[in-house]
């Protein structure tokens, strides 16, 4: 019989992620089923890499970015790489949207154990990521979020402090290297972004895909603080090819360097800081999914 490992963050879904357990196990008849609880910071890690070591066949992560994030990182670059499922229960699922997973748990544990499709992962130095790097001061803000505020205001929590960040308007020079070509720029904020769903915005990078083996940057440059607010607007709606403060790059490969020791939000967390090197890793990881064309909003 296939072996599958739940690894469920109880504290995710406002505190509801357990409540799940028996449903997955119930879609997932065919497996023998083992569940984890995850107590502190990286044991999603250090289960999804006990998958990997005994051979399982899949591996469901339940949780939100986080969860999936350190999943992921059990994962990746590993000989054996079991099937994940992803059971989004976290404040804004980017990654579920870019797989067309339904943000109602219900409907995604009824595609545990179905068809499969391949998505790319990205690799910062030795750390590796499914949706997107944000440097700059707005980034660290937005990462220091606490559990409390997520829990209490949802997606709202995250607008506020990039709200308060984006006022003081501080901005440093950064050096982009996109595949060889150089941008030597006065910043506010560096993404660089795998799928089309950025903090639930779809139009920011609606010409990514999932698997197309790209990494897709954006560079905002310093502007007037009068400015702020209509950049902010353009580059979350997607239409900043006429917005002189916004660069678009794509590449298989990015060198980023500043004159401050930025921390890199890497899928919501902060976890290093700069000089950064990221990669793709293309079609690296199979997810349950059904590519239907259908996107969850």
């Amino acid at each position: 019989m296939k072996k599958c490992m739940v690894i469920i963050n109880p504290s995710s879904g406002k505190e509801k992620a357990s409540e799940y357990e028996k449903k997955i196990i119930g879609q997932l008849h065919n497996y023998e089923v083992i569940v984890k609880e995850t107590e502190g910071e990286k044991d999603a890690t250090r289960f999804a890499k006990m998958a990997c070591d005994e051979q399982y066949d899949a591996v469901i992560l339940v949780g939100g970015d986080g969860t999936l994030n350190e999943g992921i990182n059990g994962i990746a670059e590993q000989p054996h790489r079991p099937v994940v499922g992803v059971v989004p229960l976290g404040t804004v699922n980017d990654f579920a949207r870019a797989l067309d997973i339904s943000l109602d748990p219900d409907e995604a544990i009824a595609l545990l154990g179905g068809k499969t499709t391949k998505a790319d992962i990205g690799k910062v130095n030795d750390h590796y990521f499914t949706n997107v790097i944000a440097i700059g001061l707005l980034a660290e803000a937005v990462g220091d979020v606490s559990v409390e505020q997520k829990t209490s205001l949802g997606s709202l929590a995250y607008l506020f402090e990039g709200v308060k960040a984006a006022i003081q308007n501080d901005s440093y020079e950064m050096e982009v290297t996109a595949d060889g070509q150089t941008y030597k720029e006065n910043m506010m904020l560096f993404i660089c972004v795998l799928t089309d769903s950025v903090g639930s915005f779809r139009q920011l990078n609606e010409d990514a895909d999932k698997s197309d083996g790209l990494l897709h940057g954006f560079i905002i440059k310093s502007t007037s603080t009068l400015q702020v607010v209509g950049t902010a607007k353009n580059l979350l709606t997607g239409n900043y090819e006429d917005d002189d403060n916004i660069i678009k790059l794509n590449a298989r490969e990015m060198h980023i360097k500043a004159t401050e020791a930025f921390q890199l939000n890497v899928d919501g967390d902060l976890i290093s800081q700069l000089p950064a090197k990221i990669s793709i890793l293309h079609n690296h990881i199979e997810f349950f999914a059904v590519n239907s064309g259908t996107r969850p909003r």
